[in-house]
């Protein structure tokens, strides 16, 4: 159980900064948090204290807490607020905490892992998110932990995974590859300076016209002011 809940804190960690809501948000073993003999939580087995960050917003004031609950869930946990500003978690009872032999594959068949990917088709309404189609899916994993934390499959937020067409999974791999590839020619400033320009023109324009414009810069400067007009042509309805 401890070593689920060890991989739980990491990745909770991992998620909130993902989501750029961290803010002041710290764990507490229980034996710290006991130690400030607060009257709540004292029977759990972490506490995660986050006054006045956005998380503080989302689960006092009916923000979307679904995959923040599924994560918390994957590593066979539930949890509960002791004040609007902090959290004690708790082991599911009955949860199989034995850790997992075996392959991959093998993995793959657990119940939990079947579990999850259903969860990641029925939100995509059953549909390939990449071309659309209809028919069976897989549940991808856009990304991997680090393999030091030791995730099984189904450990990862939704916000990690697409549901994709046999085909599209098969060719997905490979451009992410070839993205991973392409990385390695940035910076960390320069990656994180790309993703934060490329999700800030994304929320004002279309992707697809975002995109589009960007392979019009050139040395051509006529080019560039059509590239830019037509660019306009495609603002989101945001307002």
């Amino acid at each position: 159980m401890f070593a689920n809940l060890k991989r739980m804190r990491a990745a909770v960690q991992e998620w909130l900064t993902k989501e750029e809501i961290l803010g002041d948000a710290h764990f507490y073993s229980i034996e710290e948090w006991n130690a400030r003999e607060e009257p709540y939580l004292g029977d759990s087995l972490l506490v995660l204290v986050f006054d006045g960050s956005t998380l503080h917003t989302m689960l006092n004031y009916g923000g979307d807490t679904e995959e923040f609950d599924d994560l918390i869930d994957s590593f066979g946990f539930w949890y509960e607020l002791g004040h609007s500003w902090n959290m004690g978690f708790y082991a599911v009872d009955d949860y199989d905490y034995i850790p997992i032999q075996g392959t991959y594959a093998q993995k793959l068949r657990d119940p939990r892992w079947l579990r999850k990917a259903e969860l990641i088709k029925k939100r995509a309404e059953y549909r390939c998110q990449d071309c659309g189609t209809e028919g069976p899916l897989d549940a991808h994993h856009c990304y991997y932990a680090a393999m030091r934390e030791g995730y099984q499959p189904w450990e990862y937020p939704l916000s990690a995974f697409r549901a994709l067409c046999r085909t599209c999974h098969s060719s997905r791999e490979l451009a992410e590859i070839r993205m991973r590839a392409f990385s390695a020619s940035l910076t960390q400033t320069q990656l994180d300076k790309l993703r934060e320009a490329f999700k800030d023109s994304s929320y004002w324009f279309e992707t697809d016209a975002v995109l589009k414009f960007l392979s019009h810069i050139g040395h051509d400067d006529a080019a560039t002011d059509r590239a830019v007009a037509e660019l306009k042509k495609h603002r989101n309805d945001t307002l």
